[in-house]
């Protein structure tokens, strides 16, 4: 069953440039799933140490169109982040193999347009990458993307 329009389409856009940019690391759905984005064995290859997930942090909606009750459009503006996860103090290997895929990544989505159902999600500004660890002794490296999609109603 799918989910949401918009994420789904979001989740389908990063599979399809994870192929295109021959990035090695997997998508974890993380999100409201059992799945479990346990670290890497510390030995593993680079190709193999880590992953890749999205958050929804959310956005705003409002009325653009006015005179056409049921069929204004409404403009949702908002914010995705694809984080780009390895494990903590592995060495500049992974690390820079995490840095030239989140780069990767950023330059893909860039005034990107694709589908979601019947509407278009216009990707309208990418941030630069930001790094960090989490809570679990990974580290993050995330981008940001600005999106805009009219909804109907």
């Amino acid at each position: 069953m799918a989910g949401d329009t918009l994420r789904d389409a979001f989740r389908a856009e990063l599979a399809t440039i994870r192929t295109g940019a021959s990035i090695a690391w997997p998508i974890k759905d993380t999100l409201n799933t059992s799945e479990q984005p346990n670290p890497p064995a510390a030995a593993v290859a680079s190709t193999s140490a880590g992953y890749l997930e999205l958050e929804f942090p959310g956005g705003s909606e409002a009325q653009y169109t006015f005179g056409a009750p049921s069929a204004n459009l409404h403009r949702e503006q908002g914010q995705v982040t694809v984080n780009v996860v390895t494990r903590l103090r592995t060495g500049t290997t992974n690390r820079d193999l995490a840095e030239t895929y989140a780069a990767a990544i950023r330059s893909a989505f860039r005034m990107r347009r694709f589908a979601a159902g019947s509407r278009s999600i216009r990707i309208v500004a990418v941030a630069p990458m930001g790094g960090g660890h989490d809570e679990a002794g990974m580290w993050v490296e995330s981008v940001a993307l600005g999106y805009e999609i009219y909804n109907v109603g």
